[in-house]
Protein backbone atom coordinates (compact mmCIF):
# COMPACT_ATOMS: atom_id res chain seq x y z
CA UNK A 1 0.00 0.00 0.00
CA UNK A 2 2.87 2.39 0.80
CA UNK A 3 4.36 1.78 -2.62
CA UNK A 4 0.96 2.21 -4.30
CA UNK A 5 0.61 5.67 -2.75
CA UNK A 6 3.98 6.74 -4.17
CA UNK A 7 3.15 5.41 -7.62
CA UNK A 8 -0.23 7.18 -7.56
CA UNK A 9 1.43 10.46 -6.58
CA UNK A 10 4.03 10.12 -9.34
CA UNK A 11 1.25 9.73 -11.89
CA UNK A 12 0.24 13.30 -11.08
CA UNK A 13 3.24 14.60 -13.03
CA UNK A 14 1.07 14.43 -16.14
CA UNK A 15 -0.64 17.58 -14.88
CA UNK A 16 1.07 20.88 -15.62
CA UNK A 17 3.06 22.47 -12.79
CA UNK A 18 2.70 19.50 -10.40
CA UNK A 19 6.36 18.52 -10.72
CA UNK A 20 7.46 22.15 -10.38
CA UNK A 21 5.27 22.57 -7.28
CA UNK A 22 6.62 19.54 -5.43
CA UNK A 23 10.21 20.30 -6.44
CA UNK A 24 9.75 23.81 -5.04
CA UNK A 25 8.27 22.49 -1.80
CA UNK A 26 11.21 20.12 -1.42
CA UNK A 27 13.61 23.07 -1.77
CA UNK A 28 12.10 24.49 1.45
CA UNK A 29 13.79 21.62 3.26
CA UNK A 30 17.27 22.07 1.82
CA UNK A 31 20.45 23.76 3.02
CA UNK A 32 20.48 26.77 0.69
CA UNK A 33 17.00 27.79 1.80
CA UNK A 34 17.91 27.40 5.47
CA UNK A 35 21.12 29.39 5.05
CA UNK A 36 19.39 32.26 3.22
CA UNK A 37 16.55 32.64 5.74
CA UNK A 38 18.55 31.98 8.90
CA UNK A 39 21.25 34.45 7.90
CA UNK A 40 18.62 37.11 7.21
CA UNK A 41 17.00 36.60 10.60
CA UNK A 42 20.23 36.45 12.61
CA UNK A 43 22.22 39.22 10.91
CA UNK A 44 19.40 41.65 10.17
CA UNK A 45 16.23 41.18 12.22
CA UNK A 46 16.40 39.23 15.49
CA UNK A 47 19.58 37.71 16.96
CA UNK A 48 17.87 35.67 19.66
CA UNK A 49 15.33 34.26 17.23
CA UNK A 50 18.12 33.36 14.81
CA UNK A 51 20.07 31.69 17.61
CA UNK A 52 17.07 29.63 18.73
CA UNK A 53 16.10 28.53 15.23
CA UNK A 54 19.72 27.69 14.41
CA UNK A 55 20.24 25.55 17.52
CA UNK A 56 16.92 23.76 17.02
CA UNK A 57 17.74 23.10 13.37
CA UNK A 58 21.27 21.89 14.14
CA UNK A 59 19.91 19.54 16.78
CA UNK A 60 17.30 18.10 14.44
CA UNK A 61 19.92 17.53 11.72
CA UNK A 62 22.14 15.53 14.10
CA UNK A 63 19.16 13.66 15.58
CA UNK A 64 17.67 12.83 12.18
CA UNK A 65 20.83 11.42 10.70
CA UNK A 66 21.59 9.47 13.86
CA UNK A 67 18.12 7.89 13.54
CA UNK A 68 18.70 7.16 9.84
CA UNK A 69 21.81 5.16 10.67
CA UNK A 70 19.90 3.30 13.38
CA UNK A 71 16.98 2.25 11.15
CA UNK A 72 19.01 1.75 7.93
CA UNK A 73 15.80 1.80 5.89
CA UNK A 74 16.03 1.61 2.07
CA UNK A 75 14.39 4.26 -0.08
CA UNK A 76 11.43 3.46 -2.38
CA UNK A 77 13.43 3.82 -5.61
CA UNK A 78 16.01 1.40 -4.20
CA UNK A 79 13.38 -1.28 -3.60
CA UNK A 80 11.29 -0.89 -6.74
CA UNK A 81 12.28 0.01 -10.29
CA UNK A 82 8.72 1.30 -10.76
CA UNK A 83 9.55 4.32 -8.60
CA UNK A 84 11.39 7.22 -10.21
CA UNK A 85 13.88 9.17 -8.11
CA UNK A 86 12.90 12.68 -9.17
CA UNK A 87 15.41 14.52 -6.96
CA UNK A 88 18.52 12.33 -6.69
CA UNK A 89 20.75 15.05 -5.29
CA UNK A 90 18.73 15.13 -2.08
CA UNK A 91 18.27 11.38 -1.61
CA UNK A 92 21.46 10.47 0.24
CA UNK A 93 21.70 8.10 3.16
CA UNK A 94 18.84 6.02 4.48
CA UNK A 95 15.11 6.65 4.30
CA UNK A 96 13.70 6.60 7.86
CA UNK A 97 12.97 9.26 9.07
CA UNK A 98 12.70 11.85 6.31
CA UNK A 99 15.36 14.53 6.76
CA UNK A 100 13.49 17.06 4.63
CA UNK A 101 10.29 16.65 6.61
CA UNK A 102 12.00 16.67 9.99
CA UNK A 103 14.18 19.63 9.04
CA UNK A 104 11.37 21.76 7.61
CA UNK A 105 8.98 20.96 10.45
CA UNK A 106 11.66 21.94 12.98
CA UNK A 107 12.56 25.07 11.06
CA UNK A 108 9.07 26.48 10.75
CA UNK A 109 7.95 25.23 14.16
CA UNK A 110 10.91 27.08 15.70
CA UNK A 111 9.48 30.40 14.53
CA UNK A 112 6.06 29.42 15.84
CA UNK A 113 7.31 28.37 19.29
CA UNK A 114 9.55 31.41 19.70
CA UNK A 115 7.06 34.02 18.50
CA UNK A 116 4.02 32.21 19.98
CA UNK A 117 1.76 32.92 17.02
CA UNK A 118 -1.08 30.63 16.08
CA UNK A 119 -0.76 31.54 12.40
CA UNK A 120 2.86 30.35 12.41
CA UNK A 121 1.88 27.03 13.97
CA UNK A 122 -0.69 26.57 11.22
CA UNK A 123 1.91 27.49 8.59
CA UNK A 124 4.39 25.00 10.08
CA UNK A 125 1.80 22.21 9.94
CA UNK A 126 0.76 23.07 6.37
CA UNK A 127 4.36 23.14 5.10
CA UNK A 128 5.13 19.90 6.93
CA UNK A 129 2.18 18.14 5.28
CA UNK A 130 3.14 19.52 1.86
CA UNK A 131 6.72 18.37 2.41
CA UNK A 132 5.44 14.89 3.26
CA UNK A 133 3.59 14.63 -0.05
CA UNK A 134 6.49 16.23 -1.91
CA UNK A 135 9.05 13.69 -0.70
CA UNK A 136 6.74 10.79 -1.50
CA UNK A 137 5.93 12.21 -4.94
CA UNK A 138 9.67 12.56 -5.61
CA UNK A 139 10.05 8.86 -4.88
CA UNK A 140 12.54 9.19 -2.04
CA UNK A 141 10.39 8.35 1.02
CA UNK A 142 7.59 6.09 2.20
CA UNK A 143 4.57 7.31 4.18
CA UNK A 144 5.96 6.12 7.53
CA UNK A 145 9.27 7.93 6.83
CA UNK A 146 7.58 11.29 6.43
CA UNK A 147 5.16 10.84 9.34
CA UNK A 148 7.97 9.96 11.75
CA UNK A 149 10.05 12.84 10.39
CA UNK A 150 7.25 15.33 11.03
CA UNK A 151 6.66 14.09 14.56
CA UNK A 152 10.36 14.14 15.46
CA UNK A 153 10.74 17.63 13.98
CA UNK A 154 8.04 19.16 16.17
CA UNK A 155 9.15 17.13 19.20
CA UNK A 156 12.75 18.32 18.85
CA UNK A 157 11.69 21.97 18.80
CA UNK A 158 9.37 21.44 21.77
CA UNK A 159 12.26 20.07 23.86
CA UNK A 160 14.75 22.74 22.76
CA UNK A 161 12.20 25.48 23.42
CA UNK A 162 11.46 24.13 26.91
CA UNK A 163 15.09 24.49 27.98
CA UNK A 164 15.77 27.64 25.98
CA UNK A 165 12.84 29.46 27.58
CA UNK A 166 14.00 28.31 31.00
CA UNK A 167 17.61 29.46 30.63
CA UNK A 168 17.40 32.32 28.11
CA UNK A 169 18.05 34.97 30.78
CA UNK A 170 21.01 33.06 32.23
CA UNK A 171 23.76 32.86 29.62
CA UNK A 172 25.93 30.51 31.68
CA UNK A 173 23.18 27.92 32.12
CA UNK A 174 22.00 28.30 28.53
CA UNK A 175 25.50 27.65 27.21
CA UNK A 176 25.82 24.64 29.50
CA UNK A 177 22.65 23.29 27.95
CA UNK A 178 24.12 23.84 24.48
CA UNK A 179 27.31 22.00 25.46
CA UNK A 180 25.27 19.10 26.83
CA UNK A 181 23.41 18.98 23.49
CA UNK A 182 26.72 18.64 21.65
CA UNK A 183 28.01 16.00 24.07
CA UNK A 184 24.85 13.89 23.73
CA UNK A 185 25.70 13.16 20.10
CA UNK A 186 29.48 12.87 20.55
CA UNK A 187 29.57 9.11 21.36
CA UNK A 188 27.79 8.34 18.09
CA UNK A 189 30.72 9.72 16.11
CA UNK A 190 32.71 6.63 17.13
CA UNK A 191 30.41 4.02 15.63
CA UNK A 192 28.12 5.69 13.08
CA UNK A 193 29.39 5.71 9.53
CA UNK A 194 26.72 7.77 7.76
CA UNK A 195 28.22 10.85 6.12
CA UNK A 196 25.07 12.93 6.67
CA UNK A 197 25.33 12.47 10.44
CA UNK A 198 28.77 14.09 10.49
CA UNK A 199 27.47 16.99 8.43
CA UNK A 200 24.57 17.52 10.79
CA UNK A 201 26.77 17.21 13.86
CA UNK A 202 29.24 19.65 12.35
CA UNK A 203 26.47 22.19 11.93
CA UNK A 204 25.32 21.76 15.53
CA UNK A 205 28.80 22.03 17.06
CA UNK A 206 29.64 24.96 14.78
CA UNK A 207 26.51 26.85 15.75
CA UNK A 208 27.04 26.27 19.46
CA UNK A 209 30.69 27.34 19.27
CA UNK A 210 29.79 30.41 17.21
CA UNK A 211 26.99 31.56 19.51
CA UNK A 212 29.26 31.32 22.54
CA UNK A 213 32.07 33.11 20.67
CA UNK A 214 29.74 35.90 19.52
CA UNK A 215 28.34 36.55 22.98
CA UNK A 216 31.77 36.70 24.59
CA UNK A 217 33.84 38.52 21.97
CA UNK A 218 31.52 40.22 19.47
CA UNK A 219 28.01 41.21 20.60
CA UNK A 220 27.04 42.80 17.30
CA UNK A 221 24.11 45.19 17.07
CA UNK A 222 21.06 45.19 14.82
CA UNK A 223 20.61 48.94 15.32
CA UNK A 224 22.05 50.05 11.98
CA UNK A 225 20.60 51.79 8.93
CA UNK A 226 18.80 49.78 6.27
CA UNK A 227 21.44 50.04 3.55
CA UNK A 228 24.08 48.67 5.91
CA UNK A 229 21.80 45.75 6.73
CA UNK A 230 21.47 45.05 3.01
CA UNK A 231 25.26 45.11 2.52
CA UNK A 232 25.72 42.95 5.63
CA UNK A 233 23.36 40.34 4.24
CA UNK A 234 24.61 40.28 0.66
CA UNK A 235 28.31 40.14 1.57
CA UNK A 236 27.56 37.53 4.21
CA UNK A 237 25.67 35.27 1.83
CA UNK A 238 28.53 35.38 -0.66
CA UNK A 239 30.98 34.58 2.14
CA UNK A 240 28.96 31.61 3.40
CA UNK A 241 28.55 30.17 -0.09
CA UNK A 242 32.28 30.57 -0.74
CA UNK A 243 33.04 28.62 2.43
CA UNK A 244 30.43 25.95 1.69
CA UNK A 245 31.32 25.37 -1.95
CA UNK A 246 35.01 26.22 -1.63
CA UNK A 247 35.67 23.71 1.13
CA UNK A 248 33.50 21.21 -0.74
CA UNK A 249 35.71 21.54 -3.80
CA UNK A 250 38.96 21.44 -1.83
CA UNK A 251 38.01 18.45 0.31
CA UNK A 252 36.42 16.70 -2.67
CA UNK A 253 39.73 16.89 -4.51
CA UNK A 254 41.24 14.63 -1.87
CA UNK A 255 38.99 11.79 -3.00
CA UNK A 256 38.64 10.72 0.62
CA UNK A 257 36.25 7.97 1.65
CA UNK A 258 34.95 6.50 4.88
CA UNK A 259 36.18 7.99 8.15
CA UNK A 260 38.38 10.63 6.52
CA UNK A 261 35.49 11.89 4.40
CA UNK A 262 33.27 12.05 7.50
CA UNK A 263 35.88 14.12 9.35
CA UNK A 264 36.32 16.48 6.40
CA UNK A 265 32.56 16.98 6.07
CA UNK A 266 32.30 17.62 9.80
CA UNK A 267 34.97 20.32 9.44
CA UNK A 268 33.30 21.78 6.34
CA UNK A 269 29.88 22.20 7.95
CA UNK A 270 31.37 23.26 11.26
CA UNK A 271 33.14 26.08 9.43
CA UNK A 272 29.99 27.14 7.57
CA UNK A 273 28.10 27.45 10.87
CA UNK A 274 30.98 29.06 12.77
CA UNK A 275 31.71 31.61 10.06
CA UNK A 276 28.03 32.52 9.70
CA UNK A 277 27.22 32.90 13.40
CA UNK A 278 30.62 33.87 14.80
CA UNK A 279 33.43 35.07 12.53
CA UNK A 280 31.35 37.03 10.05
CA UNK A 281 29.52 38.99 12.82
CA UNK A 282 32.96 39.87 14.22
CA UNK A 283 33.96 41.09 10.76
CA UNK A 284 30.93 43.31 10.13
CA UNK A 285 31.12 44.75 13.66
CA UNK A 286 34.79 45.59 13.17
CA UNK A 287 34.01 47.41 9.91
CA UNK A 288 30.82 49.01 11.27
CA UNK A 289 28.28 47.16 9.12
Amino acid sequence: MALDLILWLQELDRFALVDWFFQTVSFLGEEYFYIAVLALVYWVFNKRLGEFVGIALGTTFAFNNMAKDFFESPRPFEESNLVENKRPGTATGHSMPSGHVQGSSSFFASFAFYLKRRSLFILAIVITVLMMFSRMYLGVHYLDDVIVGGILGFLTVFVIHFFYRRYVDNTVLLHRFYIILALVFLPFTFFLSGNDFFRGYGILVGLISAVMFEKKYVQFSLEIVLWKKAVRYLVGMVSILVVLMGLGAIFGAFGAEGTIKNILDFIRYFMVAFVGFGLYPWFFKKFNF
